[in-house]
């Protein structure tokens, strides 16, 4: 496996494959006019500049504007991987000139926008030098990303152990060997096997530190042996790969204390916010493979380094590491081909849990570092719901309790210690804005929570400066309120003004507007959002959002229904991630995401997920329990029941 970002030469190798990347592969970014048209013109290059970034780069003309965007590092919002789709990737045209107007274009953009420039970036061909100004909304920037999660006390008992030695010299009368030496000072050393790098640096070592060193061993594993008393810095570093955010966390392996907490944005989301564009593109050729892996890894070295950074230490000084993801993640991350995951039977590579080298896959950490892969359950539930039900500890009780996490995906839970299901649906993009007319991912400008007093509809924002768009929370918010005030009906059909109650129609008849999307409500008038454009609640919003909820709650029942569980048989109900932690739970129930449980509680469990990594990195015995919850938990096939096109299409209803 080629090892790249290692380095700053290797990182500027990697760089150099990603620019080449996206010139091996230009006529992929034509638009779709063009390709039609054989207007391929790869051997004459434009420039473009980006503002406000200041952003250039040359790019074979025909060219896309998100593409070379891409390889500017401008990273913009490219929800359905630039095919067209999601009308996200907004850019205006300041100079130059640009392809013609696309039918996708002419969907997503209104006649004034396309009047004063406006185009969408995955469309948008560049035909001559131009300067692209980028509006905020496509920008893929900061965003509020959850980084606590519940962490069960477990018994420390890390896989990667120090040992304080006294070598004694060797002498004529006993001409022993370092190596024997420190094995004879080491109790239970006999069969231990050093590594290279430990024997290099054994005599060193022994030295400088007069005899007294410290051996670093993992398992049978000697690891490293360091110069005196090193005892006292134990780390390690958990991370949770997650298809929209990437949440790395540094460990103190002695105390189980967190040092350092850092995260980003998972820099795949540039080419696509969802996981079937990046298993396509991946499977398409070796160099998207390369390309995706690369600036994953990229991703975790920066947040090993940040992380370090906060805690005074340096990114050498961590042994052990630990990695969750959905599956696809996982395999992005590994390098490994994914494409068996988008065509039936969606198996996955491997599915077992992994000890590597950490070097191996592109780590930046002690040379000798392994990394902890936990175990996948199947192509659409993965080491990250293994995460979660070791953090929530689920399959360890006897009462029956559901975990639900909403990420990018949906994915459930739900037994006890004798039988667990799981199973996934593709919910979650339009959770998290995506799919949304004015959906974004929950940063500032974001409208994140809506309430009512009385008749009223009053809205919540992040930060303090004028709206931008409206999250996931606050599109189930705003439906719940909507649907208390049967503004929406049970079939989520906007009501007509007239059909108000008396009261409800005399404050928001007039928030009720014509749409070309069967009409919509105004959240937030133009005066008052960053844009002079209203954010609205659009009918196909309604739907898209009834589509994700039906999927939710269709697994939900049918793993209800092969346990024969009733809804007062569940006592807890565990919510993870970033939505599961921020929306509310009434709000949840009001929609219908999930049944009315009357015995159970429910509860966010924040970013579960990168607590079972951390359980797994400070708990051997974690670790093993990692593996037995992936071979234990028993992965439902939606699609293969006959029952889930009648069960979803009664779960879209609210």
């Amino acid at each position: 496996m080629c090892r790249f970002a290692q380095s700053p030469g290797a990182r500027r190798e990697a760089l150099r494959r990603c620019d080449q990347f996206a010139g091996e592969q230009a006529d992929r970014f034509l638009c779709p006019s063009a390709v039609e048209k054989g207007e391929s013109s790869v051997g004459k290059e434009v420039r473009v500049v980006f503002r406000p970034a200041g952003r250039g780069v040359r790019v074979p003309q025909g060219v896309t504007v998100a593409a070379a965007a891409n390889l500017a590092g401008v990273a913009l919002e490219q929800v359905c991987g630039g095919k067209g789709t999601c009308g996200k990737c907004k850019v205006r045209l300041l100079s130059g000139s640009l392809g013609p107007v696309t039918e996708a274009e002419r969907r997503h953009l209104t006649p004034e926008e396309r009047a004063s420039g406006v185009r969408l970036a995955c469309q948008a061909t560049l035909l001559e030098d131009a300067t692209v100004e980028v509006a905020w909304a496509a920008v893929a920037g900061a965003v509020s990303i959850l980084v606590d999660g519940v962490l069960e006390p477990v018994a420390l008992d890390p896989p990667v152990r120090k040992d304080v030695l006294q070598v004694p010299p060797a002498t004529l009368d006993d001409p022993l060997a370092h190596y024997a030496a420190l094995q004879r000072a080491l109790p239970g050393a006999d069969d231990l096997s050093p590594g290279v790098a430990a024997l290099r640096a054994l005599p060193e070592a022994l030295r400088e530190g007069s005899g007294r060193v410290t051996a670093v061993r993992w398992g049978k594993r000697l690891l490293a042996v360091e110069p005196g008393d090193t005892s006292q810095v134990l780390l390690g570093f958990a991370c949770d790969i997650g298809t929209t955010t990437v949440v790395g966390y540094l460990l103190d392996l002695r105390t189980g204390e967190r040092l350092g907490v850092a995260s980003t944005l998972n820099p795949q989301t540039r080419f696509g916010d969802d996981v079937v564009s990046r298993v396509e593109m991946a499977g398409r050729d070796a160099a998207g493979l390369e390309a995706l892996r690369s600036v994953i890894v990229d991703a975790i070295n920066e947040l090993i380094g940040q992380a370090a950074g906060q805690a005074g230490v340096a990114r050498e000084q961590v042994y052990a590491l630990a990695v969750v993801g959905n599956t696809a993640m996982h395999h992005l991350f590994l390098g490994l081909n994914p494409i068996s995951l988008g065509h039936s039977p969606y198996v996955p590579v491997v599915a077992d849990p992994l000890e590597l080298r950490a070097w191996d896959v592109g780590l930046r950490a002690h040379p000798e570092a392994r990394l902890l892969v936990l175990p996948n359950i199947a192509g659409f539930v993965g080491a990250d719901t293994v995460g979660v039900l070791l953090a929530t500890r689920l399959l360890q009780s006897d009462q029956v309790r559901l975990a639900i996490d909403i990420g990018t995906n949906g994915e459930m839970a739900l037994g006890t210690r004798v039988r667990m299901l799981a199973c996934s649906t593709a919910a979650g993009p339009a959770f998290e804005g995506a799919q949304l007319s004015h959906g974004m991912r929950a940063a500032a400008g974001a409208i994140d929570h809506v309430d009512l007093r009385g008749e009223e509809i009053v809205v919540h924002s992040i930060g303090r400066g004028k709206l931008r768009g409206i999250c996931g929370s606050g599109v189930v918010d705003a439906i719940a309120a909507l649907r208390q005030l049967e503004v929406i009906d049970t079939t989520g059909r906007l009501a007509s003004p007239d059909l108000l109650a008396p009261e409800v129609r005399r404050v928001l008849a007039h928030r009720l507007v014509p749409h070309a999307q069967g009409g919509a409500f105004v959240l937030a008038p133009a005066e008052q959002t960053a844009t002079g454009v209203p954010v609205l609640l659009t009918q196909r919003d309604i739907r898209q959002i009834q589509l994700a909820k039906g999927a939710i709650r269709a697994g939900i029942e049918i793993m209800m229904k092969e346990l024969a569980v009733a809804p007062e048989q569940v006592a807890g109900v565990a919510l993870a991630g970033a939505f599961g932690n921020y929306i509310r739970p009434e709000s949840a129930l009001a929609i219908g995401l999930m049944p009315r449980f009357p015995k159970a509680e429910v509860t966010p469990v924040g970013n579960a997920a990168g607590a079972g990594a951390q359980m797994a990195l400070l708990s051997r015995e974690a670790w093993r329990e990692a593996a037995r919850i992936a071979a234990q938990v028993e992965y439902l096939e939606l699609s293969l029941r006959k029952d889930f096109p009648q069960v979803f299409m009664e779960a879209m209803m609210f």
